[in-house]
């Protein structure tokens, strides 16, 4: 009846994926934390959870028991069972029969021994064995130089090491070696974590209680020890005075240390630093070592050095080069060289025979120098070998170390061409035959080899390449070192014999020539004739090479061939080629016009884009457009051709390169020293400038100028109805009903059309010609494109009284300022251009 019912939860261990208390130890140790004062920093800035932290562990009797703990109480003899129960925040425990005890505050000892008494004073022949089921928790405060100061619930079995955890560590600011445990005012401990850290020693540590405060004081004297110990760091002082407890925490001197000079900085305080030095005499007794480390005394801030002792062995010599077994060798007292090289067996092959070196380190400033010996004399007499010091290397060369090496070199016609190492007893053909062998086209009429002569000359040996593989010993002969062979290509390959087609076939080009090969072969090899192509008209040209003659060739004949008959068989038409052949495919006469449209737009019947057939003309375009329309005007008709195109587009390409060289000759022709001057120069560049960026920007029309009839009365066959060509086009606008006036004049415009004005009467609507304006040489560009100009005398009489049509344009062109007649002529020129490029786009709507 005493039994509380238990409900069992299967739950998750929150613990399952925690780091244990080796992955905390290797968190703090790794890279990326600083080690500050010794290889292992887990007390000090760590990230440690006071969770994660072992709490099962056993408590022995001394354990204080408090509120919170939970208590196993297992009865047996006069009765069996099994109690569990919490001590209360009074610190009760209630026992059945007996009542509540007061049990807060004593040791789990004395506990266990308190219940039996109780319960045998109800229950008859009981015992009572009490064991602590669940840590309470307690409250502690960590304070000072800690990561994360702050008041933290940790188990009651913690001890300070365990609070610093869950604080995050020491900073490294504060001490490691006094560690403060205080109870209320009452300092409990001091705890040093040197003893876990460098010695493993966790010592008697007293567990945290309730309202208990651990305080990590600011760090205390420090010195830092680098060089060759163990552990080198920065550590703090406690109790260490001398060298040797300084050196004992950074876990003594390793055997490479220099003992006879040990180097401490020493910080004079607030004044100065200054170097102090430890001179300890060679000796081997430990007890002697330990009395001078314990003799020099240490300070605050001091830096202590310990320096390696030689890197390098003073009892050895050195050997190195050609040979087997290169490397470090003992010296003893009377060694010479053939203790170390005893044979030619401790050599590799082809040694140096007659030189070899010893670099000896010469005191007393230990510079090295070289001293040579004749190694195979050596080796014969070892009693006369060179005797050898401690550090002396020996170098032994290879023989081809100090001579070339013997090499014949292979060019030419062969797989593998290329430097080849050679005993001196090697024939021709065993160098061919190292090289790879010869390819398909090498040359077996002929080889050369060419050898360098003791006295610096060259002599060449012609070789049968043939005989010489058969093994002929006149041809088969004995290279040398440095000899150069080479291998021909055969002539054939070289300059192969060819033939050439061309035309219109699909591949034209150059063929090789082959036996009883024939114009329908190389047709086929062409791959075949156009559809361009005259079959019947082909011609083939004979060439035969006459080196009398200054060109050294000649045309030796041409044929006329049937290209359609060769390629059906007919051997009368298909004639054998020889080297160097040139069949010519002709093509056509009519096939460029297959496939030639022209196109008409604007005032027809039936605008569009027609085929043409050769020899067709204009008035048949028009005819079969549908004739022009009432509203046409067939004065202003444009007419443009792919050809004018390209001659317009040369043509402003060749001037504007004119007015850029003739600009230059402007230049150099004009005094610059007067003012006057300078600014006739810049006015002439400035019109330079403006001629040429208005040709650069005018449209090339790839205008002709033609005259077509309203109604085609008489255009039919006369001269002015032209031929047509393929990419030919025609613009019938309708009437303009104006007049253009472009240039030097005070309003450039359109204006409307008036019948019977004349030029003068335009000009003036436009407001006048400028002061810049050249008006004897204003012209008129009529609607067709055609130019009418001539000089004109103040408002009347030349050109300007010519009555003026619809469409057509007055131009007043800029006068030249300074210049020649030629460069005159070239504004002119180019004005011209411009206006003509103008009048026309403006003509097409």
């Amino acid at each position: 009846d005493d039994f509380e019912p238990v409900r069992l939860e299967r739950r998750p261990n929150p613990y399952a994926d925690a780091p244990s208390l080796y992955d905390l130890y290797v968190q703090a140790a790794s890279p990326n934390r600083k080690m500050e004062r010794f290889g292992l920093e887990i007390f000090r800035n760590g990230s440690a959870n006071p969770d994660i932290l072992p709490m099962d562990l056993p408590v022995g009797p001394d354990y204080v028991v408090g509120p919170g703990d939970s208590l196993s109480i297992n009865l047996w003899g006069g009765m069996s069972q099994r109690l569990l129960r919490t001590v209360d925040r009074e610190g009760r425990l209630l026992l059945p029969e007996a009542g509540p005890l007061l049990v807060s505050g004593q040791t789990l000892g004395d506990l266990q021994r308190e219940v039996q008494s109780v319960l045998r004073t109800q229950f008859r022949d009981v015992s009572a064995d009490v064991s602590l089921l669940r840590l309470r928790t307690v409250r502690v405060y960590v304070v000072g130089d800690v990561a994360e100061p702050g008041a933290y619930d940790i188990s009651s079995l913690s001890t300070p090491l365990n609070a610093l955890f869950a604080a995050g560590g020491v900073t490294p600011q504060g001490s490691l070696r006094r560690i403060q445990h205080y109870r209320g005012k009452q300092l409990i401990e001091e705890v040093d974590a040197y003893d876990l850290l460098l010695r493993g020693i966790r010592g008697d540590l007293k567990r945290l209680e309730n309202g208990d405060s651990l305080l990590v004081p600011p760090l205390g004297p420090v010195v830092t020890v680098d060089g060759m110990v163990r552990r080198a760091a920065l550590y703090e002082l406690r109790g260490e005075k001398n060298l040797e407890d300084v050196l004992d925490l950074a876990g003594g001197i390793l055997p490479a240390a220099a003992l006879r000079h040990i180097q401490v900085q020493r910080l004079v305080a607030h004044e100065k630093r200054t170097m102090l030095s430890l001179e300890i005499a060679e000796t081997s007794d430990a007890e002697a070592l330990h009395k001078e480390l314990q003799k020099f005394g240490i300070q605050d801030g001091d830096e202590i050095h310990i320096f390696p002792i030689a890197p390098y062995n003073e009892g050895a010599v050195y050997l190195q080069g050609h040979v087997l077994r290169p490397g470090r060798y003992s010296y003893h007292e009377g060694i010479r060289l053939t203790d170390v090289i005893s044979s030619y067996k401790d050599l590799l092959p082809e040694p140096a025979a007659h030189y070899a070196e010893i670099i000896r380190i010469t005191a007393p400033d230990y510079r090295p120098v070289v001293h040579g010996f004749d190694l195979a004399s050596a080796l014969a007499n070892p009693e006369n070998a060179p005797k050898l010091e401690p550090l002396d290397t020996v170098r032994i060369f290879g023989r081809y170390d100090l001579e070339p090496v013997p090499e014949v070199l292979v060019t030419g016609e062969v797989n593998a061409p290329g430097n080849y190492r050679t005993s001196g007893r090697q024939h021709f053909r065993d160098a061919v035959y190292q090289a790879g062998g010869l390819t398909p086209e090498a040359w077996l009429d002929t080889a050369q080899l060419f050898r360098a002569m003791p006295d610096g000359s060259h002599k060449v040996f012609n070789i049968s390449l043939r005989d010489a593989l058969a093994g002929d010993a006149l041809n088969n002969i004995l290279i040398e070192p440095r000899d150069h062979i080479v291998i021909h290509c055969q002539p054939e390959s070289v300059s192969p014999p060819t033939v050439y087609v061309r035309g219109d076939v699909v591949r034209p080009g150059r063929y090789p020539l082959v036996g009883n090969m024939h114009v329908s072969d190389l047709l086929r090899s062409a791959g075949g004739l156009l559809r361009s192509a005259n079959g019947e008209g082909g011609d083939l040209t004979h060439y035969a090479v006459d080196r009398s003659a200054p060109e050294h060739r000649q045309v030796s004949g041409e044929e006329k061939v049937n290209l359609t008959a060769a390629l059906q068989g007919e051997a009368s038409d298909d004639p054998a080629l020889h080297d160097g052949d040139v069949l010519t495919v002709p093509q056509l006469g009519t096939w460029k016009d297959v496939g030639a449209t022209v196109t008409i737009r604007g005032e027809v019947g039936k605008p569009g884009v027609y085929g043409i057939q050769p020899g067709e003309r204009l008035s048949s375009l028009l005819r079969r457009a549908g004739g022009l329309l009432p509203t046409a005007y067939p004065s202003a008709a444009v007419f443009t051709r792919n050809s004018v195109y390209e001659l317009q587009q040369k043509s402003r390409q060749e001037l504007i390169q004119r007015i850029e060289q003739e600009s230059t000759v402007v230049k150099t022709s004009i005094n610059t020293t007067g003012t006057e001057e300078a600014a006739l120069q810049q006015a002439a560049m400035q019109q330079r400038q403006r001629v040429l960026e208005a040709l650069r920007n005018a449209p090339i029309s790839g205008r002709l100028v033609i005259h077509l009839r309203p109604g085609q009365r008489g255009f039919e066959g006369s001269s002015e109805d032209i031929e047509l060509r393929a990419g030919d086009s025609l613009e019938i606008p309708k009437q303009p009903g104006f007049v253009l006036v472009i240039g030097q004049v005070y309003n450039s415009n359109a204006i409307t059309y008036t019948p019977g004005k004349n030029a003068a009467w335009y000009l003036s609507r436009a407001g006048g010609a400028t002061g810049l304006a050249n008006k004897a040489a204003i012209f008129i560009i009529h609607a067709n494109g055609s130019v009418s100009s001539g000089s004109s005398h103040m408002w009347s009489g030349g050109v300007l009284s010519t009555a003026l049509g619809p469409g057509d344009t007055v131009v007043v062109p800029e006068r030249v300022t300074v210049g020649g007649n030629a460069w005159k002529n070239l504004v002119a020129i180019a004005q011209i251009a411009q206006a003509g490029a103008l009048a026309a786009a403006v003509a097409i709507p």
